[in-house]
Formats: structure tokens, sequence, C-alpha cells
């Protein structure tokens, strides 16, 4: 009896506290929603309904809320973890998006290249941006494929242009963008303007693997770095069980976790930091 009036004055207070805080709640609902949609819209162009992610997110959140609380002996600790994990699938999808920039970025001389051909071949410049729509590589053609399917809806190409440099901000996009833009305005060449292009990105690229093969040590080292203490812990939890066991158990032993944690990410960030390189 005294579990179920508690549970029901757990209960009653939740929904109190959810119905004073609707209109913040209803905010933050409409503020995921949007975003991801507008996340998913660049990865493809096709519909697409938020709503069910974002309530299975948020059901999935609460439910894993509780079993952390419930898991941990120090609930306090259990909700920390909580808020560790609960930023990850954001992390996870712009971690997607960065890699999918970077292979736009890649096959963007190739794609400009083709363009550029067709173009000569007679084909209108909304026709070869159709074709590369069609037969481009993946992830580039669906950035063409944007850019034909608002056109077919009646926007301005330049608008259109102008709305996927923003999207993609990528300096050689930018680039390949403004030359198109202002051939649109002034006239000109667009074949040649279009080959010059190409064949500079290209170096461009070039140069970027060089400095990507000569980092590639660096990297390595991030790597060793991150998971060498997953792995000693691993090698102590074989070699002596009750001393992990005071770590996992005790106030102190989460303390000693918590800094180990927090020295490994900023060494892990700096020693990023040292061999990032743009080009």
């Amino acid at each position: 009896m005294t579990a179920l009036i508690l549970a029901i004055m757990i209960g009653v207070s939740g929904a109190f506290i959810i119905w004073t805080l609707r209109e913040p709640l209803i905010a933050r609902w409409e503020k995921d929603v949007a975003w991801l949609e507008h996340t998913i819209w660049r990865f493809t162009p096709e519909p697409f309904n938020a709503r069910p992610y974002v309530a299975g997110f948020y059901l999935g959140a609460i439910v894993l809320l509780i079993l952390l609380v419930m898991i941990f002996p120090m609930p306090l600790f259990g909700v920390v973890i909580w808020f560790i994990i609960i930023p990850l699938p954001k992390v996870f999808i712009d971690r997607a998006w960065s890699k999918r920039r970077r292979s736009i970025d890649e096959q963007l001389p190739a794609a400009v290249l083709q363009m550029s051909s067709s173009v000569a071949s007679g084909m209108s410049l909304i026709q070869a941006i159709e074709r590369l729509a069609e037969r481009a590589p993946g992830p580039i053609n669906t950035e063409f494929r944007i850019i034909a399917g608002y056109w077919h809806l009646g926007s301005d190409l330049t608008a259109t242009i102008e709305e996927a440099k923003r999207r993609l901000r990528l300096p050689n996009f930018t680039l390949f963008a403004s030359a198109i833009l202002i051939n649109q305005r002034l006239g000109g060449d667009i074949t040649k303007t279009l080959d010059r292009l190409a064949y500079s990105l290209e170096a461009v690229e070039r140069m970027r693997r060089e400095v990507h093969a000569a980092t590639s040590e660096g990297r390595t080292n991030i790597k060793v770095l991150m998971i060498a203490p997953i792995i000693m812990l691993g090698f102590i939890t074989v070699i002596d069980p009750p001393a992990v066991g005071m770590l996992l158990t005790r106030p102190l032993g989460h303390i000693l976790l918590g800094v180990a944690a927090l020295l490994t990410a900023a060494g892990t960030f700096w020693a990023w930091r040292i061999v990032r390189s743009d080009v």
C-alpha cells in the first residue's frame, strides 16, 4: 500500500510539473522538431515528418534517466551520465553532416568538369545541373537534385544556388556558386570559367590529400589516446576486480573516473587541434 501511494504521489507530482512547464516544453518540442526536419532536409530533399522521431527520443530519454538512477548507487552520478549521453545523437548527426560535406568537397571538381562538358555539348545550365542530379555519384547528386527540384517548383535559379551555398558553407562550393552567379548576371563564356574552376579545385583537393597523409600518424595517436584508458581499465578488471569495483561503487571512485575522463577529453581535444589542418 505504501509503495502504491508513493507511486501515485510521484505520478501526480510529475503531471503537475509538466502542466506548470507546458509552455516552455511545447516551445522546446517545436524547436526540436524544426531542427530535426531541417537537419534531415540537408541530407535528402524527400519529405520527412520529424514528430514521431522526436517523441520517441523524449520517451527514450525518460526511460534512460530512470534506468541510470536505478543502476548507480549515487543517483546524482546517474543524472550526470544522462546529461552526457543525451547530446550524443546530435553529435553523431553533426559528424555525419561534416562527413557528407567533406565528400561533396572531394566530388566537386569532377562535377564541375562534367557540368562544363555538358554545357559545351549544347545543354543549358539547368539541363547540366539536372544531368548531374541523375548521373553524379552521391552525395553531391543530392545537392543538384535540390537545386533542380526548386527550379522546377518555380524558384529562381540564382536564389536556389545562393541557398545551397549558405547551407553547405564550403569554400570550394562557394567559389563554384559565385562563378555561376556572376555568369548569370554579367554573361561570358561559362564553359571556360567552369574548366578553369575545375582544375583549380582539383589542385586544392590534391594538396588537401597530401596534408591528410602527412598528419595520419597524429590522428592514429589520437585514437590510441582515446582507447588506451578503456583497455587499461579492462586489464585492471581482470587482474584486480575489487579495485575496479571500488571505482564503480564508491563516491571517490566516481570522482576519479570523472577526472580521468576530463583529462582524456582535454588531451584528445588539444591533440586534434594540433593535427587538424585546413587547406
